[in-house]
């Protein structure tokens, strides 16, 4: 027997009046055992009782090789492989216990695995209630992972479908405080105490809670996509898988309630986006139907699928007397004639209850089915309700102004417009050219700009065109020169138009007066524009305009052009060609274009009566000292054209009410009608003073002025319904398209209805 095998020997501990009995591996068994000359595995447990014999039985052995800690009632009844009779005392065994214990805690710590004893030991039954083993004691299991179907945050199911094998105290540890076991006693809790508080009634309402969570996270996958514009159908259960096994939310583990039931197919994610669209439709309708006025908006388009689409939009007033714009519909029409149109809107207007009576203004493109004297859409209104204000977008008005004074010049329209597209095209058709185009913007320390393409059809492209080739002048005809040398002869014709005065000339006049009109563009398309301030901003645009008639405007490109031509100037020593002709011709085409200009524009924003009325409402026209008469023929005009059912102005009412509301205005010179209307809703005081001042500011905010959100509502359309996607159907189109434009922000939105909603559709499975 070795020296260790001697040293155990001594090592006895027995109860007082009990035999002492001890058991230990040889040391050819302890090598085996690879132990080499280790305590061995205990064999055996002696059951002590104060009468009749000790007993020894065989215990369970694990599959591991390492020794286990003896438990309490092992050291307390002592274990020996030879027989002596030793009394021993109760303070005697106390001490050999304890002696024993930390010798064999200092043994554990030179183990293998980083000092962690290896195989399964019994008091892990006693500390974790939710162990047990399995596979003959090779593998652990917990049983409230397994009852709640947990897995791990790497998508496995160790512990509750799969066995965990790694058999070490601090793994066992690991589990018990991992997110996974902490959730499953989450879960368990709730069911407990669910039995208790209610039976079956509780656990039933914390399972729909459950469920309610899962939908609701469905449902915000579904409104993610659409508001970012991202197919549902191909994203939504790639989405939640990737959600649920990298990223560990559990939650859409909910979904699946069967193998022939998990909630993800693409006829759930239409439900789910019909809920969501419909919620939406259902929110505005409520705060369209509570608006004294409407105003409705409509514009034609052709999508990729070739489907001939009309876009409707409302103006109204909230119930804070907030204006506000609202996305309708897009309905798909067999054609395009006024007829179709009318019958399109008339029917929209009747299935969500909304009377054509309300409707105080409409707008349009312009287009001839659409404001035609004899047949149009706006004339066929007009014969349900004659109170309707037709307006032609004024965004469209005046790019057709510049368009058409541009074109009424033969230079500018035959020579100038189409040589400027050419030499887009020449550039965009060509990467080698853009290139080489690029490397002698960087040569000549010249902004990196890319020549813009200059479109009648969209609103003013030519400014945009105009500023791109002044700013890359000398680099255009620089490289010009060097492919004409090469012999590309559309390079040689581009080349010889523009070197010439003439052209360079109308390049700079024109980028003096497009930014105008552009600014006066971007002006129009605000959706908060009112009807008194078009003929304001018109006149000062104009003003600026007709100076540019004679004379170069001062400091800007033009007034430069000669310094530019000279010595040391941008354009000096690029052979450009300047004669007196050259000059003369340029004055009549300056003249001719201006004069063209203010014309159009005279044309297109006439001074109407009823439009300029509505002036007298807006606080910054009040003049000082007021007149005594101040307003009362615009009054009298709006009277005169509101004075019928079914909203009348009440002519005697109206002159008493002017009299006292215009020593108000003054005190508002700094707010726009549509503050004055808000202004009017949120005092009672006032609104009772002068309910028919109130409602002629609602029709005047609502009278559309332009079509500008129906060609953003284009914009969406395009990028929505592209060509792999163009068999979408028309109500999925029109509840994605509300999503991404009216659609508040994740957080503002109430999921908590849609769920509701959803799970009201038809019986489920899955119980919300």
């Amino acid at each position: 027997m070795s020296s260790r095998g001697t040293k155990r020997k001594k090592l006895k501990v027995c109860l007082p009046g009990q035999k002492k009995m001890t058991s230990f591996l040889g040391t050819a068994e302890a090598k085996e055992d690879g132990s080499d000359g280790e305590m061995g595995e205990i064999v055996g447990s002696v059951h002590a009782a104060r009468t009749g014999p000790a007993s020894v039985q065989d215990a369970p052995t694990s599959g591991a090789a390492e020794p286990t800690v003896p438990n309490q009632d092992q050291v307390a009844a002592g274990t020996s492989g030879e027989e002596q009779e030793q009394e021993c005392s109760l303070e005697e065994q106390n001490k050999k216990r304890a002696q024993f214990l930390e010798q064999f805690k200092k043994k554990e710590k030179k183990k293998k695995n980083g000092g962690h004893l290896v195989g399964y030991q019994e008091k892990w039954e006693t500390m974790f209630d939710w162990l047990y083993p399995v596979n003959d004691y090779t593998g652990l299991m917990c049983r409230v992972c397994k009852r709640h179907n947990m897995r791990q945050k790497n998508g496995e199911y160790i512990w509750s479908r799969i066995p965990s094998t790694s058999l070490r105290t601090d793994k066992v540890w690991d589990h018990h405080r991992s997110e996974q076991h902490k959730k499953a006693v989450a879960l368990d809790t709730a069911r407990i105490a669910a039995e208790v508080n209610g039976g079956i009634r509780q656990a039933m309402a914390v399972n729909v809670s459950l469920n309610r969570e899962a939908v609701k996270a469905a449902l915000k996958v579904v409104y993610h996509l659409a508001k970012k514009e991202i197919p549902h159908h191909t994203n939504f259960k790639d989405l939640v898988k990737f959600a649920s096994t990298e990223l560990g939310c559990d939650v859409f583990n909910r979904l699946n309630v069967a193998g022939n039931a998990t909630y993800t197919s693409s006829t759930v994610v239409d439900e789910f986006l019909a809920v969501l669209g419909t919620q939406l439709e259902e929110d505005q309708l409520n705060t369209i139907k509570g608006s004294p006025f409407l105003g409705l908006m409509c514009d034609e388009t052709v999508d990729i699928s070739t489907t001939n689409e009309l876009v409707l939009y409302c103006r109204c007033i909230d119930g804070h007397g907030e204006f506000q714009a609202h996305f309708m519909k897009v309905i798909a029409l067999k054609d395009g004639k006024a007829n179709t149109i009318k019958a399109a809107l008339s029917q929209y207007l009747e299935q969500k209850d909304l009377s054509i009576q309300k409707v105080a203004g409409f707008g349009s493109d312009g287009a001839a089915c659409m404001i035609g004297n004899r047949s149009g859409v706006a004339t066929q209104l007009k014969e349900e309700n004659a109170r309707i204000v037709s307006i032609h977008c004024i965004a469209h008005r005046l790019a057709l102004a510049v368009g058409q004074a541009g074109n009424k010049v033969k230079f500018i329209g035959d020579v100038f417009k189409p040589n400027l597209m050419s030499l887009f095209l020449y550039y965009y058709g060509s990467a080698v050219r853009s290139e080489g185009l690029k490397e002698i913007q960087k040569i000549l320390q010249e902004m990196e700009l890319k020549l813009k393409q200059p479109k009648d059809v969209r609103w003013l492209s030519h400014d945009a065109a105009t500023d791109a080739l002044y700013k890359s002048l000398p680099s255009v005809l620089v490289h010009l020169n060097q492919e004409m040398n090469k012999g590309v002869a559309a390079a040689n014709g581009l080349w010889s138009w523009l070197r010439t005065y003439k052209t360079i000339a109308t390049l700079y006049l024109l980028c003096d007066v497009l930014p105008h009109m552009s600014a006066l563009s971007k002006c129009f398309q605000q959706k908060r524009l009112d009807l008194t301030e078009i003929h304001n901003t018109v006149d000062r645009k104009k003003d600026v305009v007709r100076k540019a008639r004679d004379q170069p405007l001062e400091e800007l490109r033009l007034s430069k052009l000669d310094e530019e031509l000279g010595p040391g100037g941008r354009l000096d020593g690029l052979d450009i060609l300047v004669s007196e002709r050259d000059r003369q011709e340029f004055s009549s085409v300056r003249r001719q274009f201006i004069d063209n200009l203010l014309e159009n524009l005279e044309e297109r924003f006439p001074q109407t009566e009823l439009l300029s009325a509505f002036g007298v409402l807006d606080p910054a026209n009040l003049k000082t000292p007021m007149p005594g008469g101040y307003g009362w023929p615009e009054i009298e005009k709006l009277t005169a054209f509101y004075n019928e059912e079914p909203y009348p102005i009440d002519s005697h009412a109206i002159r008493d009410e002017w009299i006292a509301f215009r020593q108000h205005l003054g005190s508002y010179r700094q707010k726009t009608p549509k503050e004055m209307c808000q202004v009017l809703s949120a005092n009672p005081t006032l609104a009772c003073q002068y309910p028919n001042i109130a409602s002629l500011y609602a029709r005047m905010v609502v009278i559309p002025v332009h079509t500008a959100d129906c060609e953003r509502a284009f914009s969406t359309l395009k990028r929505v319904k592209t060509r792999l996607r163009s068999t979408l159907t028309t109500a999925n189109l029109n509840h994605l398209l509300r999503i991404s434009i009216m659609g508040p922000a994740m957080d503002s939105f109430d999921f908590d209805k849609a769920v509701a909603r959803w799970g009201s559709l038809r019986n489920r499975r899955l119980l919300v």
